[in-house]
């Protein structure tokens, strides 16, 4: 069986924590101070959820934009002669 420790550390790493928090966890796993490494731990663990979060919202962002891609960006082919220009005016042909 591997020491916690040396695990704690490893799996910080692995989550791209910064490599003083992550000794700071490994040292107070060691010495036995449960609450110091329960609260880098859970720190890490709010880092990583607000990153996800973010990265949700980009997503949301861009699945919004491709939606009304699909449905606004029509082409000028497909286009009837009243739609609106550039500039907002409705062409007039006819």
């Amino acid at each position: 069986m591997s020491d916690l420790s040396e695990d704690l550390e490893r799996c910080l790493c692995d989550c791209a924590c910064d490599v003083r928090a992550a000794a700071r966890a490994k040292t107070s796993c060691t010495e036995g101070r449960v609450r110091e490494t329960k609260r880098v731990l859970l720190g890490e663990r709010q880092r990583l959820l607000d990153e996800l979060h973010a990265s949700q919202r980009g997503i949301d962002a861009i699945d919004h934009i491709l939606h009304r891609v699909s449905c606004e960006c029509v082409p000028a082919s497909q286009r009837g002669t009243d739609a609106p220009r550039h500039d907002g005016e409705v062409s007039a042909h006819g």
